[in-house]
């Protein structure tokens, strides 16, 4: 693999000032450039982007169809009507399906909650879902973060006398599903694109109804739907702006001091002994996300589902338990796909294609995504894979900026028995004879897309700083720009010419990198996941990084977490 280019974001302009000082936050020139860089250009944008607040919310009569979705809600919640609930087995889905649930329960609609088995029952509603919903007496199915696509399903719902409402995000492909309700922020979008800040996670979409439903009843609108719909925002890649960074702050707040008890579970469970202080966004992208992911990845989601719907303790507590060895099964299952997926780039040679595929039929279906965008997070090029069985292939796909996957997979509608996604992220299913022609069209586009264009690793710098500006303040003001994600990544910083002390390898087979570097007379402890290998050199060094904080035992830690360590240059 190449190691990775480093690139410094161009400063703003040398008469852009920023007063935040009456907002609560000091103005500083390098603190006003990471806003600069993150599109914040005025006071107002800076207040609404540190200091979100549920009132901030829109008014969710924006989204398309919200009137048509709550007439509807309010009719069943008036008359007690059982609905069905529908949602998918991501956290995204997950967590949209049990804000909705729980809003409807709580307004005295009996509700049946559903989230479809990958490997049985596949993705999305199916005529074979609104057929267990039909035999339990249901008239109302509300699909969460799916349903913009099925229209064979919604059609077969309304011959049955099933009322359908859609709230979903992904792209739609074919036009209008017969539903009575379809509310995605895609749905009316002449272009098929949205602002970044209308750009809602399917949980977003459902919180949205909620809200409208709550303020159409003259109720207040309760807490939890908000928490859950931050949690499944910021394990979904959608810009943390507008709603979306509302809601993802809400969620971080309130997690840990949460009453639900399947939420206190989860998080206890997520964080190590001794761990404490607030909840930032890579805790949840790689302790708790990870864990209510891991059962609809390997099979049956259903125990992820229970645990964000039970009143019971001693139940949370269980189910949380069970999702820790569920977890720890992914884990160990996604690094045997991950050594075999190495092995078959390793095998195709030198140089690269522009597309990357490979395949492992022996892997659980719901391993395939998150492989793909490992691989394509790594080396910056698209990447599918793929898994084989019964003649017919399953394959997630995700890329990089320039490259429209969705798009690419367009033409191939009609081949593939099932396919969703957007422009970074996509899946599909397909009979195996028809695979090569679909793989080999992907790639010829990849080609196009990519043609000019370095896609080696690339580090995106904020700023190049010396260790000196690292005092806590500056270090306390990065971290009020949680929580970080789509359109607001973790600052990155470059230090040139620090002295490594104390070098040690540690974790598995040496695998990351402990030390020490000092610089103008300050000390910083440093931590490089995967840098190993890295080549130090005899000397000093440059440094890519970001700013990690964690407590423990009641104190503070604070250290550099490293992307990239290479001998010194000494030059940009």
């Amino acid at each position: 693999m190449n190691r990775p280019r480093w690139r410094l974001c161009e400063p703003p302009p040398a008469d852009f000032v920023l007063d935040t000082d009456h907002i609560g936050i000091p103005s500083a020139g390098l603190f006003t450039r990471l806003l600069y860089n993150r599109g914040v250009r005025d006071v107002r944008s800076a207040r609404t982007f540190l200091r979100p607040r549920i009132e901030d919310l829109c008014d969710p009569r924006e989204l398309p169809d919200m009137d048509a979705a709550v007439d509807r809600l309010v009719q069943a919640t008036t008359r007690g009507e059982p609905v069905g609930v529908f949602g998918d087995f991501d956290v995204d889905g997950l967590s949209g399906t049990a804000a909705l649930t729980l809003a409807l329960r709580e307004l005295g609609c009996p509700v049946s909650p559903h989230i479809p088995d990958r490997d049985r029952e596949g993705h999305g509603l199916t005529p074979e879902a609104v057929e267990q919903f039909r035999r339990r007496g249901l008239t109302l199915i509300v699909t969460v973060d799916t349903g913009s696509t099925a229209h064979t399903a919604l059609a077969h719902a309304r011959a049955c006398g099933i009322d359908a409402v859609v709230t979903d995000h992904h792209l739609p492909e074919s036009g209008r599903p017969p539903a009575i309700a379809v509310v995605n922020p895609h749905q009316s979008a002449d272009s098929g694109t949205i602002p970044p800040e209308q750009d809602l996670s399917g949980a977003g979409v459902a919180f949205k109804v909620i809200q409208a439903l709550y303020a159409r009843l003259n109720r207040p609108c309760p807490r939890s739907p908000a928490v859950l719909a931050g949690l499944g925002t910021l394990a979904d890649a959608v810009p943390l702006l507008g709603d979306n960074r509302v809601l993802a702050r809400e969620s971080l707040h309130e997690l840990p001091r949460s009453t639900h008890p399947g939420l206190r579970s989860l998080v206890a469970h997520a964080r190590p002994s001794g761990a404490a202080g607030p909840l930032d966004s890579e805790t949840v992208a790689f302790q708790i996300s990870p864990r209510l992911n891991a059962p609809g990845r390997l099979g049956d989601p259903a125990p992820a589902l229970d645990i964000l719907l039970t009143n019971d303790p001693a139940e949370a507590e269980a189910l949380a338990a069970r999702l820790d060895t569920i977890n720890m099964e992914r884990r160990h299952l996604s690094n045997e796909a991950r050594r075999n997926a190495e092995n078959q780039l390793m095998a195709a040679g030198a140089p690269l294609p522009e597309l990357l595929v490979v395949r492992n039929d022996d892997m659980p279906s719901g391993l395939l995504g998150p492989l793909a965008g490992r691989l394509c997070g790594e080396y910056n090029r698209p990447a599918i894979a793929v898994a084989l069985r019964e003649d017919v292939a399953r394959a997630s796909a995700r890329s990089v900026p320039e490259f429209d996957i969705h798009a690419a997979l367009l033409p191939h509608a009609e081949n593939l028995e099932r396919f969703g996604g957007h422009a970074r992220a996509a899946g599909f299913t397909v009979p195996a004879d028809l695979l090569d022609g679909v793989l080999s069209s992907l790639a010829e586009h990849a080609r196009w897309a990519l043609a000019g264009v370095n896609v080696d690793p690339l580090i995106e710098a904020d700023a190049e700083i010396t260790l000196d500006r690292l005092e806590r303040p500056f270090w306390e003001l990065v971290e009020s720009m949680e929580p970080f994600g789509e359109a607001n990544p973790k600052p990155v910083f470059v230090t040139r010419g620090a002295l490594p002390l104390q070098v040690k390898t540690v974790g598995s087979g040496g695998a990351h990198l402990r030390l020490a570097l000092e610089q103008n007379g300050r000390r910083v402890d440093a931590i490089g996941f995967g840098l190993g290998r890295a080549e130090l050199g005899p000397g000093a060094v440059d440094v890519a990084y970001s700013l990690k904080s964690d407590f423990w035992a009641g104190r503070k830690r604070q250290q550099l977490g490293l992307l990239d360590i290479r001998p010194s240059t000494g030059r940009p």
